[in-house]
């Protein structure tokens, strides 16, 4: 299951981001070279989450369904 929430900062030069999961208000990192879609900052995303070391970090990254369909 994936899971949901807000980018809250974006860096294309360091090329890495932060979101803010929905529900726990946790911060996860994401790796922007990882990612396939353009994405900006308060944009609403679904995400997995994996453990890695030293901490979690998000991945599999895509704008949620919600938002995809007022794009329509």
């Amino acid at each position: 299951m994936m899971s949901k929430g807000t980018i809250i900062e974006l860096s294309y030069k360091k090329g890495y981001g932060f979101l803010k999961e929905l529900g726990t208000n946790r911060i996860l990192r994401f790796d922007l070279a990882d990612q396939n879609e353009g994405f900006m900052t308060n944009q609403q995303i679904e995400f997995n989450v994996i453990d890695l070391d030293p901490g979690k970090i998000a991945i599999n990254l895509r704008a949620s369904t919600r938002e995809k369909s007022e794009m329509l």
